[in-house]
């Protein structure tokens, strides 16, 4: 690592990924028996879900619609294309993945159960405790409280829009229909 040619910040934040990122994933699923569900959630999440569960959600999609990556969101698509043609997905993209389930799920149990399903399909980490460990990310896992807003209560938001911004997301769109 010392002799990669990158930036510094780029740099530490590959060695924050590979080692604190992945033992805090190891010891959650050795530590909890729950690692699995969303019982492993930390309790201002259970709260949270609790006070938002019956919030509306203003679109939903069958497992079939997000397995074949029918959404209404390109980005979204493209990320599913990504990750059943090639086992794997952009980083930051896979964070947005999980959070529009969560969004287009009738239940948190039904997201939940959706993202391992998908991921544990088609990823080449499925069933590894950083799988989990990023499953569980989306619903607040590792996290801290946010802004209270509808589905999501105080987990925290991405928007494809937003997300769209931090790379150059429409390349990224093309190179997936390319698969």
């Amino acid at each position: 690592m010392r002799d990669a040619d990158a930036p510094q910040a780029s740099i530490d934040a590959y060695l924050e990924e590979l080692i604190v990122r992945r033992e805090l994933s190891f010891i959650m699923t050795r530590h909890s028996p729950n690692y699995d569900s969303l019982g492993a959630l930390p309790n201002w999440v259970q709260k949270t879900m609790r006070e938002h569960a019956d919030d509306e959600r203003q679109i939903t999609y069958s497992l079939e619609q997000l397995e074949a990556g029918e959404t209404h969101d390109e980005l979204w698509n493209a990320a599913q294309r990504e990750m059943v043609a090639t086992g794997e997905m952009h980083n930051y993209v896979r964070m947005l993945w999980g959070k529009n389930i969560i969004s287009w799920s009738p239940s948190y149990e039904v997201a939940f159960e959706t993202l391992v399903h998908l991921n544990n399909k088609y990823c080449l980490d499925g069933r590894d405790p950083n799988s989990y460990a990023g499953i569980l990310w989306c619903f607040g896992k590792h996290d801290r409280a946010w802004f209270e807003r509808p589905v999501f209560g105080l987990i925290r938001y991405m928007a494809s829009h937003s997300t769209g911004k931090k790379f150059d997301s429409k390349k990224y769109i093309e190179w997936t229909k390319s698969l």
